[in-house]
Order: structure tokens, then sequence, then C-alpha cells
């Protein structure tokens, strides 16, 4: 019979808004999971990695044969949580054992062979808690260098944008105010025009008026 380490799996890369009702929900796609255990920090939120116990072998197997596996537009990494080709030592055993449960017929070798199993499951969770956090940190990382990096072109266009439209502003404002300097001048030249036409008019019916004088002496003289 197998133990909960060999029907163990280790979830990597899990979308942060994936809670474990919903990751146990998928993993039981693959067979029935006796333990879902999403990692949490200290505030409470996802580290993005989860521990997956299945009732049977069968369900540890299906869910790695059965890839690649996506969720929310992110692909998972998923392993066996004790994976034993990390290790040059084969364990064929991994019973755990107290001090307590230890059979007093029990020989040496087999009591150090079974405490080795032991340390050595532990070492093999731990290890890959590590490797999880350490590859959650990263995908972290590059997400928020990406999230810079998309709000640093959004401002640079944001700039581009600013100055071309202050530029065209700028333009506009000259070229109003050469239009308001021509029009400007058009008003003076009309008005000046006018006067001139006035005063010229004014001169010509004042010698008119010199000349109907002249005539009206004249027609007093001859009459």
């Amino acid at each position: 019979m197998t133990n909960d380490c060999d029907r163990t799996v280790l979830i990597k890369n899990i979308p942060y808004e994936i809670d474990e009702n919903t990751l146990s929900d998928w993993c039981s796609t693959f067979g029935p999971v006796a333990n879902c255990s999403l990692k949490r920090d200290k505030y409470g939120n996802s580290r993005g990695f989860a521990f997956v116990t299945y009732v049977s072998i069968d369900g540890h197997n299906n869910i790695l044969t059965k890839t690649p596996h996506r969720c929310l537009d992110r692909y998972l990494f998923v392993k066996t949580a004790n994976d034993r080709h990390h290790s040059s030592d084969q364990i064929t055993s991994s019973s755990l054992v107290t001090d307590d449960n230890i059979n007093s017929t029990t020989t040496t070798t087999d009591t150090s062979s079974t405490f080795d199993t032991e340390n050595y499951n532990r070492l093999a969770v731990l290890r890959d808690e590590l490797d999880a956090n350490l590859e959650c940190m990263q995908i972290a990382h590059e997400h928020e260098v990406k999230l810079l990096n998309d709000k640093l072109l959004r401002e640079k266009k944001l700039l581009q944008e600013s100055e071309q439209l202050y530029k065209e502003a700028e333009e506009d404002y000259l070229k109003i105010k050469d239009e308001n300097i021509r029009i400007r001048t058009c008003l003076i030249k009309n008005v000046m025009q006018t006067f001139n036409i006035r005063r010229d008019l004014a001169r010509q019916t004042k010698d008119q008026l010199k000349k109907c004088a002249q005539i009206q002496m004249q027609y007093d003289q001859i009459k």
C-alpha cells in the first residue's frame, strides 16, 4: 500500500486568485482528493503553490500524465512532491515510525533505514516547498517587472502625446496670433481709407459751396 508521500503532488505557478476549494475541485477531476493544502503567507495570501494528496496512486499518476495544465492563462507545474529521482539512494520504503511503535525485534539496520526514510521524506517536502517558494518569487518578480515596464511604456506614450498636443497648441497659437495681426492691419488700413475718403468728400463739398456762393453773388449783381 502506498503512503501519503507517494500520492502527493506539488503544483506550482497557481494564480493567486485561485482558492483552496477551486483548486481541490479541479484536482478531483483526475481522481478523489484526500487533502489539498494551498500554501499561504502570514497575511493569508496565496503563495502560488500547493500540495495535493490523492486517495489512490491513480489520481496522482493521472494528473502527472495528462499534461500540460493551464489555469487563467498560466501554465501549472505539477510534479511528485516526494521525487526520489533527486536522491542517489533509491529508498523502497517510506513508512514513518517513532520510538514508541518500534518493535523490540526490529534490527538496528531496519531502524536506521526507517529513520533515514522519514528524514528523507521530510527533507524532500521541505526542498519542494523551498523550490516552489523560490520559483513563485521569481514568477512574482517577473510579473512585477512586466507591470513596471508596461507602466513605463504607457507613461512614455502619454508624454509623447502631451508633447505633440503642446506642439500643436503652440502652432495654433502662432497661427491665431499672426491672423490677429493681419486682421488688425486690415482694419487700420480700412479706417485710414475711410478717413481719407471722408476728408476728400469734405474738401469737395467745401469747394462746391464756394462755387455756389460765387454764382449767387454773380446772380445778385446781374439782377
